[in-house]
């Protein structure tokens, strides 16, 4: 479930919002989630120095599968205390705080993307929807065949009827 509708959101965000290309550097909020963990794959396969927000497990998740990637506390550190460094910043938490921390964070000829934020008056804002697909349903399962994508589960629930609607 995570692949498919999480996957495919932090993937179509990266590579067709943001359309991240080798060298940025990316902000992925919300990266232990399936949309950002996805996300920042995403980034690193396109060749982008990546960072990320998570907290807790989450935090110690990132750290520990993704070495490369510069995680911050979202509840202590500030991601814009360096200024304006990232090139793209996708948002998948979508409070006030983190888009305002989000342009700030984002240089002048960069982009903001929010799966949350319907809209924003700053001109670096990305107007995205994602449309599901099966061709990027094919990359994402032949890259965690491959080994190039992970999945992470951190619970399994057994199936009934209760669980499937807790899904929803």
């Amino acid at each position: 479930m995570s692949v498919v509708l999480g996957g495919q959101t932090g993937y179509s965000g990266i590579v067709r919002g943001l359309q991240v290309k080798a060298g940025q550097h990316v902000l992925v909020h919300g990266g232990s989630g399936s949309v950002g963990l996805m996300a920042i794959q995403a980034a690193l396969d396109a060749g982008a120095e990546v960072s990320a927000t998570a907290s807790g497990w989450g935090l110690q998740m990132l750290r520990e599968k993704f070495p490369q990637v510069t995680v911050f506390d979202y509840k202590t550190d500030d991601v814009a205390a360096n200024g304006a460094v990232y090139d793209a910043v996708y948002d998948t938490v979508g409070s006030d705080r983190v888009l305002a921390a989000s342009f700030k964070a984002t240089k002048q000829n960069g982009h903001v993307l929010s799966i949350v934020a319907r809209s924003h008056r700053d001109p670096r804002f990305v107007h995205f929807f994602n449309q599901a697909s099966g061709e990027t349903v094919q990359i994402l399962l032949d890259g965690l065949s491959s080994g190039r994508f992970i999945s992470v589960i951190d619970s399994e629930l057994p199936l009934s009827a209760d669980n499937v609607l807790l899904l929803c």
